[in-house]
């Protein structure tokens, strides 16, 4: 009886029969397999691969394979560094734009200063002969009539005026004006 409990526990699992029967030596065959195959060559690693058997194809690999791996690696490295740079590139771009947009303006601005100081300066250099236009007319009156009109003016015309006319001329003026107001515009001649 014991020795038929034994033979039926032993044929009784299938399992550890499938396993010693199929699965080890499967897996024995296939490690003699990958440990032979690196000495048979490439032309049997490459009809492995052409064959397409499942596991065996994809543990083997040529150098080929390794060498078009590396290339790849190096590729990609390649174009994540050149991303960077022209990531890199484009904001320097884009630094360079707002400077130029910056330079543009200070251009505009300066342009505009210039006209505009270009214009004082016209307008100074009429504003100039005017006043030499003005000054030869008192040049001309007697000064007892230039006088009060000059004493009436703005000190900011009067004392132009008298500047351009000749010494003579602006004592014999200043001498029929009012005293303090003689010595005003006097003073004013000469603080310019």
């Amino acid at each position: 009886m014991v020795k038929k409990n034994k033979e039926k526990k032993q044929t009784s699992n299938p399992i550890l029969l499938f396993f010693f029967a199929i699965v080890i030596p499967f897996v024995v065959i296939i490690g003699i397999a990958l440990f032979t195959l690196p000495f048979l060559g490439e032309d049997v690693q490459n009809w492995i691969k052409e064959k397409n058997i499942p596991v065996v194809s994809s543990l083997v690999s040529s150098k080929e394979d390794k060498q078009m791996e590396n290339k790849l690696n190096k590729a990609d490295e390649t174009i994540v560094t050149q991303r960077e740079e022209i990531e890199d590139l484009n904001k320097e771009i884009d630094s360079l734009e707002g400077i130029i947009a910056d330079l543009e303006m200070d251009i505009k601005r300066l342009e505009n200063r210039t006209e505009s100081e270009a214009e004082t300066v016209i307008s100074a250099e009429q504003e100039e002969e005017e006043i030499k236009q003005t000054a030869a007319s008192f040049r001309k009156m007697d000064p007892e009539k230039a006088a009060p009109i000059i004493q009436n003016l703005d000190k900011n015309i009067a004392v132009p005026i008298l500047a351009n006319l000749s010494g003579d001329v602006r004592g014999a003026i200043l001498a029929e004006m009012e005293p303090k107001q003689a010595a005003e515009l006097t003073k004013e001649m000469m603080n310019r």
